[in-house]
């Protein structure tokens, strides 16, 4: 575990950079010489990264000068020249420019450790070469120091006392509800009424790492980016034996000062391991104590046995942990699902009853889980019962439930135990209600498809023979007309033959798919037309007035077939209104999204809004009275096959059937767009 100090102002230039780019290290940024000298003095640094574009050479020459060989990295704004990278001083080992930093400067980092490692051999291998009586590694990390660890011949004043508070502690330790700060807490406590330590920390195994979980007495920067890889020398070692590390004092082997640098940065004497099942799942360190008296042997067996502990209760919070992140997994899944779901235990108790399955059934879920299955709704606990006992699953299975007779599609399944037992079932199931209407539509739409045409076949073949009876009715009137009886025999009989015929046009063009001869049609032409055309029907009895304007607008239009919508909209009114109801036609153009022309037919009377309006979307067979109720779903057929839409308003006594249609052709017509409405030119 290597730390680097990185003396730099630059908050927003070269420590983010440098941070981002020696990802793997733990990097200390520090802003003054006077901090870095006392972490140097404090922790056994690695490298120094020093900004000389942010710091004056000249004020960390001495602080240079008393490092190591190979010990500092230099930060330049520019790159260095041969004559002054030959003046640095020996600490100095590499020399990099700002620009090179995110690319070069991981390699130059790992060049510069990787001198101090064959440093660190070399010294090695001339102290072995040097020592006498080579030392077995076991006894180098298990020795025993005497200034340390004595045993205890007189307990001290208040030992009892300790003892207790240590077992309350614990006690306390283990009812913290599962939470893992407070268990950390009370362990620290515990282990500070056995020794007042200067410093301690707890280091907890996160996937491949051991990272600090609490800790007392270090500096929190530190504390935080401090980890140890599982192929750490501490970790091995503690792994291997299981027993406690005391700080070696001398540099025996390559393990030996791997094991000193990284307690050093710990910052720790002793270190304790967490075993749990055989596995080494955390690291408790402590430093020496306040008063620097000795450990004795007492106090270190009860701190390693409170380790043992800890981590017993560790893994069962980890486990709860797991366990809960695990229900509301499944929770949630279950509050999401678009289907009810339902599930029973041995005992016949409702264990699962989801949101879903209480909007289906309309059933509180908080009355029901815990609940015997009987109180479900008929046969849904038959169904589980028969699951849970016979194994038979119903797979796509319709049912009606009781006693909303709701229709609902079933998949039940068995529930086994580890020992493949059966240990309860369950139900999926969906409402069905929508999908029978959906379907119970289709069917009705298919129906009418085949009324409509069954009704265009009759329009057409009842067409033909009222022709020839219409043209018999017109001789016979002509050989015979000066028999009054005659005349009114003919004359009804013409008449019936004319609504009959009437009918049968409404009766074609409703049913029947129409096809439309669009052309480009003059706005003003279609409705001067229209009026003409209808004050001839109407006469005197509903006065038809017109207004279309100067200007001029073309829309896509079947001529005669829009005259026709707008003819069957006027029969409607006329059949609804006392004779001299006045009509008036007119059009305007609005600009919305897209320019449209507004054909308005108004009248003074009754309000059409309150029932007449259901006339426009009312099915055919739905009519009672063929002539008259098949006006408006016409005309409204007609106008949506121009893309256009019609509406009802109702404005005091005004009722006013209003026709937009798209305009075409603008720039011909001289369309312009002005404060929300279209005008000519």
């Amino acid at each position: 575990m290597e730390l680097i100090a990185l003396l730099s102002n630059s908050d927003e230039r070269i420590i983010p950079v440098v941070k981002g780019a020696l990802k793997k290290y733990t990097v200390y940024p520090l802003r003054t010489l006077g901090e870095l000298e006392d972490l140097s003095n404090n922790l056994p640094l690695n490298l120094f990264l020093i900004d000389t574009s942010s710091q004056k050479m000249s004020h960390f020459t001495d602080f240079l000068n008393s490092l190591k060989d190979n010990m500092v990295v230099l930060i330049t704004a520019g790159k260095m020249d041969s004559f002054g990278r030959d003046n640095l001083p020996c600490s100095v080992c590499e020399c990099i420019d700002e620009e090179s930093l995110r690319a070069d400067l991981p390699a130059i980092v790992d060049r510069a450790l990787e001198r101090q490692r064959y440093k660190n051999e070399i010294g090695l291998l001339r102290q072995g070469r040097d020592m006498t009586a080579p030392v077995h590694h076991t006894q180098a990390y298990s020795r025993q120091e005497p200034e340390m660890i004595t045993a205890r011949i007189d307990p001290l004043p208040g030992g009892r006392y300790i003892q207790e508070k240590v077992i309350v502690n614990f006690a306390r330790m283990l009812s913290v509800s599962f939470d893992m700060g407070k268990l950390l807490d009370h362990f620290v406590d515990s282990v500070m009424e056995i020794a007042r330590v200067s410093k301690m920390s707890v280091l907890l195994r996160d996937k491949d790492l051991f990272r600090v979980k609490t800790q007392y007495g270090l500096d929190p920067y530190i504390a935080d980016n401090l980890k140890l890889s599982r192929s750490s020398s501490l970790v091995n070692w503690l792994g291997r034996t299981g027993r406690i590390m005391h700080r070696p004092a001398g540099y025996q082997d390559a393990d030996s000062v791997a094991i000193r640098n990284e307690m050093d940065i710990l910052q720790c004497r002793l270190s304790f391991p967490m075993i749990y099942q055989g596995k080494l799942i955390g690291i408790f360190n402590v430093d020496n104590k306040i008063t620097e008296e000795p450990f004795y042997r007492e106090e270190l067996e009860i701190i390693y046995v409170l380790c043992n502990y800890l981590a017993a209760a560790v893994k069962d919070i980890d486990l709860y942990h797991q366990m809960w992140y695990q229900k509301e997994f499944t929770k949630n899944i279950l509050a999401s699902m678009t289907s009810g779901m339902i599930a029973i235990n041995q005992d016949e108790k409702v264990t699962v009853f989801n949101q879903q399955a209480a909007e289906i059934l309309r059933l509180d879920p908080l009355k029901m889980v815990g609940s015997d299955l009987r109180s479900l709704p008929s046969p849904l606990g038959d169904i589980l019962y028969e699951t849970m006992v016979t194994g038979n699953s119903y797979n796509r299975y319709e049912v009606t439930v009781n006693p909303e007779k709701l229709p609902i599609g079933i998949n039940s399944y068995r529930l086994l135990d580890e020992e493949q037992r059966p240990a309860g079932a369950g139900i999926v199931f969906s409402d069905l209600s929508d999908s029978k209407k959906l379907e119970h539509q289709r069917r009705r739409t298919e129906k009418l498809k085949a009324v409509n045409d069954l009704m265009a076949k009759i329009a057409h073949e009842v067409r033909n023979p009222l022709t020839s009876i219409q043209t018999y009715i017109q001789l016979l009137n002509e050989k015979q007309p000066d028999d009054d009886l005659n005349r009114f025999y003919v004359s009804t009989v013409d008449l019936s033959i004319r609504k009959l015929d009437s009918l049968i046009d409404k009766l074609v063009t409703f049913s029947s798919t129409q096809e439309y001869n669009f052309r480009k049609e003059d706005v003003h032409g279609i409705i001067e037309e229209t009026a003409e055309f209808l004050k001839k029907i109407l006469g005197d009895r509903y006065p038809l007035s017109s207004r279309a304007g100067d200007k001029v607008f073309r829309i896509n239009a079947d001529k005669k077939q829009l005259i026709k919508a707008f003819y069957y909209i006027i029969q409607c009114i006329v059949d609804r209104e006392p004779r001299g109801t006045a009509i008036e036609l007119s059009a305007m153009t609005v600009f919305r999204d897209s320019p449209v022309v507004e054909i308005a037919i108004s009248y003074r009377g009754e309000d059409f809004t309150q029932g007449g309006s259901q006339d426009l979307t009312k099915p055919l067979l739905d009519l009672d009275h063929l002539g008259t109720e098949l006006n408006m779903p016409i005309s409204l057929k007609i106008i949506e096959g121009h893309n256009g839409s019609l509406d009802v308003k109702r404005d005091s006594d005004l009722n006013t059937f209003v026709i937009r249609l798209p305009i075409v052709d603008r720039r011909r017509s001289g369309i312009s767009a002005e404060g929300g409405c279209v005008s000519g030119q």
